[in-house]
């Protein structure tokens, strides 16, 4: 006998995952070890879902050969088909989506993985194997994964969940089911027990986190308790929810936490039960109240996690000034390290004495003091708290006393500093984390990290999450906060693949790169002047690893110097704000993603946005690759970003940019897929011009472009040789369709010189001369083909592009003809048949392939008539 169950008191999920099981398992029946919870049972009296079941009395007497367990770990949550399957030593199959729990079955495979519902790994296979649910079984799925995942808004829930929802609602699923079943409304004696809930509810502190615990005397069993204590936490937003229902000799207990790093299942585990991170429950019998109510609050205590102090925020490099710089020098530096205020440090006392703000700076420059000493204006009051001061009492701090920083001590030297900004940051995430309500004082504050290690998970290849392990081991022995940062981020919440590894170090880079590099048995190639080195690891992939850098421009258009910095202002020198994330890889917060910029919400805005005003004037080949992104992603240029770009048009910007790393990003964006829809948009955005002053975008020339990356694909699919770089072959295409002399500008202005400049200003004579050949209908093919052999092949697609259909056919087969058509004789055939050795050898092969390729001859009679034109060549020479 073969059979599948799930849990005592099955919910949804157990109950759907357990009877779509079947379609994977078609010869097991399905044996629940008791009854299901009361929605569920209603459910299956009123919809009579059809399933092949087996009772427990029948099993008794069955022999088991195999049984599949869904949405459990626990044999005791099994009860007594755990003691058949220990009966009858049969195989188990475990289907659950519980993964960090402990396999207390012994399972001999295991099919788990880190989803919202087990539900959705049903699901999930019965795609892998191309087996579809019926409308019926695609809506029982659904009601389970919905169960589970509170809605989808539990913090478990998983792109995957939602893609497979999308998929099971494709095979007819509906929603009805769950509005009916599982989204319901609660009844009246639900209602009074939500009441006596909120009526009995005290908050306790546990490391600073409030607990909501409620002790309810109860004179019955409450089948939905859970769906009632879930609707508490929800309408209440309570953080940590324990509900404690009384029923002497038993104690129910239901845990609720939608707080990062407190497990509810780990806490009912305490008391033999068990659960999912978000949501879990225990039953304890034979106890007291108040003894299980001690016990719990030291569970909470052990599990929760432990409260922020100062240093676990703390930026750890201090950026300072020195008192006898002066003024001006001061405010240069703040510029440059784009901060509002900096300690002033003593170098002779080796000490932090001061503090210097903006406007302090901007007060005593309009009082003519820029050469003065920064320590005649500085704010000798500097503000210091202890490394365990609480996030609270800071605060309090900065809203008390409008500080702008303070530095945090350690064993009474400086260890950190914290600005206002990101105390706040971290203020609200950490509410935002715990569901508590929003101090109005720090409302309006973007929250800054976000968990994505199971999108690293899901994404990222295998050699990945071996990397992660190591830079997190390296990261936390050096002290070194490290970052994922660059494409790979981005495109992880974009859910595609990316394999381009970027390290950023809060630290010494090399160091590191090389620490990482021994972890992993690969090599460190370090390039020590600009703080980076590449790991190249056994399998041969290729890791970047840098310093968090600052840069600052020396004037408009230059390129930048940079300084070893911190990772905000490392990301804040970024081109834009997708581009501006990064993952953490060290300590506790290891997969958290940090955004400080507002990136992950322009990627679901699918928008192209710079970080700041003057993006364009530090650097305006930005604004190409702006359209180079738009294009790749499909997204749209922000319309504050378009006007900075008319901004930097306007103010001529781009004739300050050197024609090297103009031509190297107009590269970039045109080795694009299909560059025309990137050229029109340069168009739109008023950048054409800046190549070619008198280009006017047209549709005409929109056509024309789109002929060309129409000829390029031929010729690359047909495989007729070298074809042009793409990035010339549309600047080419641009030049053309410009006024006269436009080949030159170009060259000039992307300072074009060799062989380059020479093709590009030759584009015009020998297009117009191939067109001409292609547009002659009196020229036999043999004719024509000579006019196009040895013409480079961007003169040959540009002319194809230009001419009507029969012309351009005409053209492609004198150029299909010049690779393809070989020579049907050769000087060997030609000096075995008894032609003398000479000039008219080469003559006569050239007249025989002419012959053939014009049809006068067949291949089969070439070297006939190439002998008699050697010898007729020969004759006339003699003649001479």
């Amino acid at each position: 006998m073969r059979a599948i169950t799930t849990h005592l008191s099955a919910d949804f999920d157990a109950f759907a995952a357990a009877v779509c099981a079947v379609r994977l398992y078609p010869d097991h029946q399905v044996l629940f070890p008791g009854s299901q919870e009361v929605a569920v049972r209603r459910f299956m009296e009123d919809i009579r879902f059809p399933f092949p079941e087996l009772k427990l009395r029948q099993a008794r007497r069955e022999t088991f050969d195999h049984v599949v367990v869904t949405d459990t770990r626990n044999p005791a949550r099994l009860g007594e088909v755990w003691q058949l399957i220990e009966r009858d030593h049969c195989p188990i199959t475990l289907v659950d989506h519980h993964v960090t729990e402990e396999d207390l079955l012994g399972a001999r495979e295991v099919i788990s993985r880190p989803v919202g519902a087990t539900c959705t790994i049903v699901a999930q296979l019965m795609r892998e194997r191309e087996l579809p649910p019926s409308s019926e079984e695609a809506s029982l799925l659904l009601m389970g994964i919905y169960e589970d995942t509170g809605g989808l808004s539990y913090r478990e829930t998983t792109p995957t969940d939602l893609r497979i929802v999308a998929w099971l609602l494709e095979q007819g699923g509906s929603l009805e089911w769950v509005r009916r079943w599982v989204m319901k409304a609660l009844q009246p004696d639900q209602l009074e027990l939500l009441n006596r809930i909120v009526e009995g509810c005290e908050e306790i502190l546990v490391r600073g986190t409030p607990v909501e615990l409620s002790m309810v005397e109860v004179d019955r069993y409450h089948e939905e308790a859970a769906y009632v204590v879930h609707r508490w936490v929800e309408t209440f937003e309570v953080p940590v929810g324990v509900v404690m229902l009384v029923r002497p000799p038993h104690i129910n207990l239901i845990i609720r936490s939608r707080i990062s790093g407190l497990h509810a299942g780990r806490v009912a585990q305490r008391f033999g039960g068990g659960g999912h991170p978000t949501a879990a429950s225990a039953r304890v019998s034979g106890r007291m109240p108040v003894e299980i109510r001690e016990e719990l609050l030291r569970v909470l205590d052990e599990e929760m996690p432990p409260p922020s102090a100062a240093i676990d925020i703390a930026a750890r490099r201090i950026f300072t000034i020195d008192l006898d710089a002066t003024v001006a020098e001061t405010k240069r530096r703040i510029n440059q390290l784009r901060v509002n205020a900096l300690p002033v440090n003593d170098p002779s006392a080796d000490r932090l004495v001061g503090m210097v703000t903006r406007q302090i700076l901007d007060r005593a420059l309009s009082h003519g003091m820029a050469e003065r000493p920064v320590q005649a204006v500085m704010q000798p009051d500097l503000p210091v708290v202890a490394a365990r001061t609480p996030l609270a009492e800071l605060r309090d701090l900065f809203l008390e006393r409008s500080y702008r920083f303070v530095v945090v001590e350690d064993e009474g030297r400086p260890a950190g500093i914290i600005t206002r900004m990101e105390l706040f940051r971290r203020m609200f995430e950490r509410q935002h984390a715990t569901g508590a309500a929003l101090d109005h004082r720090i409302a309006g504050v973007r929250a800054i990290t976000q968990p994505v290690g199971r999108l690293l998970r899901e994404y990222a290849p295998p050699w990945v999450h071996e990397l992660m392990t190591a830079a997190r081991r390296v990261a936390d022995e050096q002290g070194s906060p490290a970052f994922l940062v660059g494409g790979m981020v981005r495109d992880l919440l974009l859910g595609r693949p990316n394999e381009d590894v970027d390290l950023v170090v809060e630290g010494d880079g090399i160091l590191f790169a090389e620490a990482l590099a021994a972890a992993l048995g690969g090599r460190s190639h370090p390039h020590a002047p600009f703080l980076t080195a590449i790991v190249t690891l056994p399998d041969g992939h290729r890791v970047d690893v840098a310093s968090a850098r600052t840069e600052f421009y020396r004037t408009p258009a230059a390129l930048p110097e940079v300084e070893t910095s911190l990772i905000r202002q490392d990301l804040y020198r970024r081109d834009f704000t997708v581009n501006a994330l990064a993952v953490s890889l060290a300590g506790d917060r290891h997969g958290e993603l940090v955004d400080f910029f507002g990136g992950r919400k322009d990627i679901q805005r699918k928008e192209i946005r710079v970080l700041h005003s003057l993006s364009f004037i530090d650097d305006p080949t930005r604004a190409i690759r702006a359209v180079r992104y738009a294009r790749r992603l499909g997204f749209a240029v922000a319309p504050d970003t378009r006007n900075l770009i008319a901004t930097a048009v306007q103010e001529r910007i781009f004739d300050r940019l050197s024609g090297q790393r103009l031509r190297r990003e107009l590269e970039h964006l045109l080795e694009e897929t299909h560059p025309t829809p990137s050229l029109s948009l340069l168009a739109e955005l008023g950048l054409l011009p800046v190549l070619i002053p008198d280009l006017k975008w047209t549709e005409e020339l929109r056509s024309f472009l789109l002929e060309v990356e129409g000829e390029l694909a031929w010729h690359q699919l047909e495989r007729l040789g070298p074809a042009p770089e793409s990035w010339f072959l549309f600047l080419g295409a641009l030049a053309l369709r410009a006024p006269p002399g436009a080949e030159l500008r170009l060259c000039e202005r992307l300072q074009l010189a060799g062989d380059l400049r020479r093709r590009m200003l030759a584009l015009p004579v020998g297009v117009e001369e191939v067109r001409t050949v292609a547009e002659d209908t009196s020229l036999a093919p043999s004719q024509r083909l000579h006019r196009v052999d040895g013409q480079p092949s961007e003169v040959l697609l540009l002319a194809m592009a230009g001419v009507d259909l029969a012309a351009r056919r005409r053209l492609a087969d004198a150029v299909e003809t010049a690779v393809r058509v070989q020579p049907p004789v050769s000087g060997a055939d030609l000096l075995a048949s008894g032609v003398p050795p000479g000039p008219h050898v080469g003559l006569a092969i050239r007249r025989a392939r002419d012959a053939v390729v014009d049809g006068v001859i067949s291949p089969g009679g070439a070297l006939a008539y190439a002998v008699a034109a050697a010898r007729r060549a020969a004759g006339e020479r003699d003649k001479q």
